[in-house]
């Protein structure tokens, strides 16, 4: 793995082994986030999809996620 500065929390730690989506955001959270951030964010989307009722086969359930998860790390703006 190789390391990156995470720009959630700033510091250069372990990154992740591939990205975790086949898109752009996938391979932007693979660059920019490090590992442990990046798993705050999972649990941060479970709550997400839990307190909102997503059914994330809608679309618009989709886009409610993605815009929480960059918001979350962080990378909102940089599309």
């Amino acid at each position: 793995m190789a390391e990156v500065t995470c720009v959630r929390c700033g510091e250069t730690r372990e990154g992740l082994e591939r990205p975790p989506y086949r898109d752009e955001l996938g391979r932007e959270i693979a660059e920019k986030v490090c590992a442990v951030c990046w798993s705050e964010a999972r649990n941060m989307q479970v709550m997400v999809i839990n307190e909102n009722r997503l059914d994330l086969s809608d679309e618009r359930a989709q886009e409610i996620l993605e815009k929480a998860t960059r918001d979350f790390l962080g990378l909102a703006g940089e599309e």
